[in-house]
């Protein structure tokens, strides 16, 4: 069995948390891939990843879902 990339994994974490935030896996993945984000100087949660910034996205997911603004 082949183990998943860390960028796979980090990919699904951010794809859980952003479920529970869009209240669906498909627009959780729209979000992800097409959606910039403001406070991270308007990219993706793609690029984020990519960039090895996953931990920074989970933090402001897990704020959203708290109930702050982003």
């Amino acid at each position: 069995m082949v183990e998943p990339s860390t960028t796979e994994k980090h990919t699904t974490a951010v794809l859980d948390a952003a479920e529970q935030v869009c209240g669906s896996r498909a627009r959780a993945r729209h979000w992800f891939y097409n959606e910039p984000i403001d406070v991270f100087d308007h990219q993706t949660a793609e690029q984020m990843v990519s960039a090895g910034r996953a931990d920074d996205l989970l933090r402001y997911l897990r704020s959203l879902e708290a109930g702050w603004l982003g």
